[in-house]
Order: C-alpha cells, then structure tokens, then sequence
C-alpha cells in the first residue's frame, strides 16, 4: 500500500455561491473524496484500492467518466484469478462503489457502473470454522509464552496475548493504543480507542485479569529504563525499533513465532483472537447485542453469524440418532 502513497491536495477554499462545491467536485473529485473519509487509514486503503483498479496514481476525469461496468467487471474477475480472498475483492468493490456513488451524487457521472445489480460480488462464506483458536491451541500459546526466557519480552507478550483474548481488538487497534488511554471509570477499567475503524472515539471494559499483566509489564518496562512511555505495545527487538511502537505487522509476527513454538500447525494470526474472544464470549452465555457492542460490529447480521454457527454444532441433527 506504501507503493501508492502520494500527499492529496485537498481544496480548501470558502464557497463563494451554492454553485461552488459542485465546481470542486467536478474539478478535484478524488481528492474530494478521500478528504470525507474519517481516518487517515481509510483514506490510504480507498487510494490504494482506487489506484489499482485505474492502473495509474493520477487518475483523471476522463478516466473516471470512461469506465463502464464491464471494466469493473473485468477487475473483480482478474483479482479473483490472481488469488485474491472474497473478503479483499470485495472490499476493493466497495471502495469502488463507494467512490461512483459519490460521483453520481455530485454530477460528475451520469451513470454508476459499479450498480449492484451490473457488478455482482462474491458471496462470503458463513462456515465460521478455523477462524477461532482452540481452547487447547490457546493454552499451548500461553505455555509457549510463559517459557520464554527474556523476562521483557515475557512480561509484554504474556499482557498482549490476554489484551487480545478478552478485549477483542483488531491488531492495528492494539498497536495503537497509549498509556493514557487505560483508565478506571468506577469500579471498572475502560479503554478509550482514539483510533478506530468507525473513525469515532469508542470504550472497551477491559478486565481486572488484563490490567494485572499490563501493570507488570508496565512496571518491568520502568525498572529496566523504558521512561517515559507512550504507546502500550513497544518492539524490544535489537535492532532500530527497540522502544518504538510495535507495528500492526509486529504484532501478527508475535503471534505467529509463538503458535510456531507451540508446534501449532494451523495458520494462527492476531486477527484469530478477535474471533476467539466473539467465540468465547457466546458460548460463556453472551447475548448478541453484548457482543456486538464489544466487538464493534457495524452491524448485527455479523455478530450473529457467529451464533448461528454455534447453534449449528450445539443442536445438530445428528445429536439425535441412536443406534442400539
């Protein structure tokens, strides 16, 4: 994604008369477009996804007009022969969708050639299986943790594998967050994420368990001279990154190199233990809407996704059959 970051010009000037943001629109209606996007992520992801599908990091008029849903078509297809997952060519799509449904609005298009009903997307798989870790795999994790022999790296990992199971955050969430965005509402413990996915300020309850594994980690970053400290998460690595932030990226490797020490055989990444935490959460006797809060999910059709799934094994026809 870095191969297609560029510095947008965003045109910022006072409207003059009501004509004047149609004029913009039709003048500069990438830049426009990224400028409504909340986040600084969402911006890179929609530019990216956008300079792919155009072939070009300057992208003009004509070929915004020139485009037809064949075009888009033709795209969905060849990103589907290369490999692409479902769930990445549709989210390029919606980026596309989401771009024309603009350019409509604004008049620069007469025509959306990404319509629904010219550009079908692919159907996402309901079968939930694997995306979750073991109750078992999750334990061998731990174990792999705890003998660990660097006590820093121990201290850290052990309070990220429990920030990740019981919070439920993505891992550019969890690379992101500060010190200073722990704190104590009550008798409870909460976590105001600055940076989310929404582009709005959200809380997460964070467990007395968690808190006990980041004060130690805390504290073991102190006593060996971390001071002061910023971001929660910092790479101990020895090399340029000691002390700085970990990464998304970090974070997954992390995870990987310890499911690996475990002689886990199964592809376990930093995104699994937001499902572990959905899983864990439903089958301790969760209702949906619990669980969609603490997840987040935009929507509720996601999170019961996971019920269904769930239901599907807990009452099972074949639980019925009885050969004597």
């Amino acid at each position: 994604m870095s191969n297609n970051s560029r510095t947008v010009t965003i045109v910022s000037q006072e409207p003059e008369n009501t004509a004047m943001p149609y004029r913009v629109f039709r003048d500069a209606p990438l830049d426009q477009f990224l400028a409504g996007q909340l986040t600084e992520k969402t911006r890179k992801a929609y530019y990216a996804d956008l300079c792919q599908f155009f072939g070009n990091q300057e992208i003009s008029n004509d070929d915004i007009r020139r485009i037809t849903f064949q075009d888009v078509i033709a795209f969905r297809n060849d990103l589907a022969t290369k490999g692409y997952k479902r769930s990445s060519i549709n989210r390029k799509l919606s980026s596309l969708k989401a771009f024309y449904k603009m350019l409509v609005a604004a008049g620069v298009v007469e025509h959306n050639p990404t319509d629904s009903s010219l550009v079908r997307g692919y159907r996402q798989e309901d079968n939930l299986a694997g995306k979750a870790i073991s109750q078992n795999a999750m334990k061998r994790i731990l174990r792999a943790i705890e003998e660990e022999d660097d006590v820093m790296l121990r201290e850290r990992d052990t309070a990220l594998f429990y920030f990740l199971t019981y919070s439920g955050l993505r891992r550019s969430e969890a690379a992101n967050i500060s010190w200073t965005d722990l704190h104590q509402e009550g008798a409870f413990f909460v976590l105001s994420l600055q940076e989310t996915k929404a582009g709005v300020r959200q809380n997460i309850k964070i467990q007395p368990v968690v808190i006990h594994y980041l004060e130690k980690y805390r504290t073991a970053l102190l006593e060996n001279g971390y001071s002061p400290i910023d971001k929660v998460f910092v790479s101990l690595s020895n090399n340029r990154s000691h002390g700085r932030p970990l990464t998304d990226h970090a974070i997954n490797r992390i995870v990987k190199r310890y499911a690996k020490r475990a002689g886990i055989a199964q592809n376990i990444t930093a995104h699994m233990f937001r499902h572990t935490c959905c899983t864990l959460s439903i089958e301790g006797g969760a209702k949906p809407q619990q669980v969609q809060a603490h997840l987040r999910h935009k929507d509720l059709k996601t999170t019961m996704r996971y019920y269904e799934n769930r239901e599907k094994l807990i009452d099972n026809a074949s639980d019925y059959i009885r050969i004597s």
